[in-house]
């Protein structure tokens, strides 16, 4: 995970809105819209919903097209669940990170600025 610099007093300001922005985008971006780590933090909270959303529509597909198979449907479900449990730790440990003062990107898809 990459951490990222930014101006100390910014991030002591506003670390806690950063880290809810790691969880739910929308926060800092409503609270503290000038704030360069809230506008970060945000970002890849974003990313992290999209994330979960893809995952979710694909394992749901997936679900639909094998739930009859006895055991490759269970696997499915179960493979469908822990890749979401994952993504929701991922936030939190972004959310921590961000409120210690140590914003971190997404590891693999946090590079994209879909906020700026």
């Amino acid at each position: 995970m990459t951490y990222i610099h930014f101006d100390p007093d910014d991030l002591k300001k506003n670390a806690l809105l950063a880290a809810l922005g790691c969880i739910c985008f929308p926060v800092p971006l409503i609270a503290c819209p000038k704030s360069a780590v809230g506008r970060f933090c945000a970002n890849q909270g974003l990313i992290l919903t999209l994330a979960y959303i893809a995952v979710s529509v694909v394992f749901s597909i997936l679900r639909v097209l094998t739930g009859w198979i006895p055991l490759i449907g269970w696997a499915v479900a179960l493979v469908g669940g822990l890749a979401r449990a994952v993504i929701v730790v991922v936030g939190l440990y972004l959310a921590w990170q961000a409120y210690q003062g140590k914003p971190t990107r997404v590891p693999y898809i946090g590079e994209f600025d879909l906020i700026r």
